[in-house]
């Protein structure tokens, strides 16, 4: 079975008063099941009503937002990609396979 290593950029509301409640929380929805997820790292902080009182710099904030928009479009790609040869596939002419 195909190992993965997810990135994940969330918003959501928590009912808890702190980060580090919240972190806990998302902490124990993740790793909830029985298999063998190993969770790396979470970072987790009020969402800000500014970029200024993010904990990272407006440039950082704006590279996660770009990392997170070239991967979906080039998720897009990939599946147009797949689509397009299936298609070619599909509209080829059936071989005749010769029967002994």
């Amino acid at each position: 079975m195909p190992r993965y290593e997810i990135v994940a950029h969330i918003v959501c509301d928590l009912e808890c008063a702190t980060p580090e409640a919240a972190a806990a929380i998302v902490r124990a929805r993740l790793t909830s099941s029985a298999d063998d997820t190993q969770f790396r790292r979470l970072g987790v902080w009020r969402d800000a009503e500014t970029l200024a009182a993010a904990p990272l710099p407006p440039e950082q904030r704006r590279q996660l937002h770009d990392f997170f928009v070239g991967l979906e479009r080039a998720a897009v790609a990939a599946e147009e990609a797949f689509r397009d040869k299936v298609a070619a596939i599909l509209a080829a002419p059936a071989v005749e396979v010769e029967r002994l």
